[in-house]
């Protein structure tokens, strides 16, 4: 069952034996798998190899941890995905378009603070100004596809809601009268945060597509700066290059 003379690491070994014992029907959506001091009892390997085995069927879907009740084969998972084009400025709501659920929107905070240097310079703000903070958590159905932080300017804006949020951001700015023209996202993919991790329910060491992206109304004028983590198991990133 495991040969720890193969030249297939053990822990390898051990996920294609869960991973068998799910496909056959042994292990069903649900139950409970041995926890990591049984593997580690069973095979006579340590608790590290068991571990790893472990996060690697977490990191593949097949099975899913919950604190203080332990690890279970995971229900048929649904293969959600959105293609979201590098080349336009799409909303939420606009980009998930295709899918049979709409996305929605979950508010973590939303208060006003003092934009840091930083911020104030990018949004071409006074020092001192205040601006917007908020956390959104966006999924479909129960599935968690975005975390988000913003800073925003808050004239024209001061009469933002959580409601607004928690409905639809741009839906307010046109409410307002305004017009989102464009932004600019510098994209990288990184490991995430203890926050980011808990928020969009990803392995430790699962990346993240990570995007700093500051959007502009119809004038020019830059009207918000966000931090956006993906969950790459849903995403897809398009691009559409011409030859010069």
């Amino acid at each position: 069952m495991i040969d720890k003379h193969s030249t297939v690491p053990v822990y390898l070994q051990l996920e294609q034996y869960l991973s068998g014992q799910i496909a056959a029907g042994s292990l069903k959506p649900g139950d409970v798998i041995p926890s990591e001091n049984e593997l580690c009892q069973q095979f006579t390997i340590s608790r590290m190899t068991a571990r790893k085995a472990v996060d690697y069927l977490v990191r593949q879907g097949k099975v899913e941890r919950r604190r203080g009740q332990g690890t279970f084969v995971a229900q048929a998972a649904k293969h959600l995905h959105i293609s979201l084009p590098l080349d336009r400025h799409l909303s939420s709501s606009e980009a998930t378009l295709g899918l049979d659920e709409p996305m929605v929107n979950q508010l973590i905070c939303l208060f006003r603070q003092t934009a840091s240097p930083d911020i104030a310079e990018k949004l071409q703000l006074a020092p001192g100004s205040e601006v917007w903070f908020m956390k959104r958590l966006r999924r479909v159905g129960d599935i968690p596809f975005v975390f988000e932080q913003s800073w925003m300017i808050c004239e024209p804006f001061n009469d933002l809601t959580e409601a607004d949020l928690n409905a639809s951001k741009y839906a307010y700015i046109s409410r307002k009268g305004f017009t989102v023209e464009r932004s600019e996202k510098e994209i990288r993919a990184e490991l995430p945060s203890q926050e980011v991790r808990d928020m969009l329910g990803i392995n430790r060491d699962e990346p993240v597509l990570h995007a700093t992206s500051i959007a502009m109304l119809r004038d020019g004028v830059p009207f918000e700066i966000s931090e956006i983590y993906y969950n790459q198991q849903h995403y897809r990133f398009t691009l559409t290059a011409g030859r010069p």
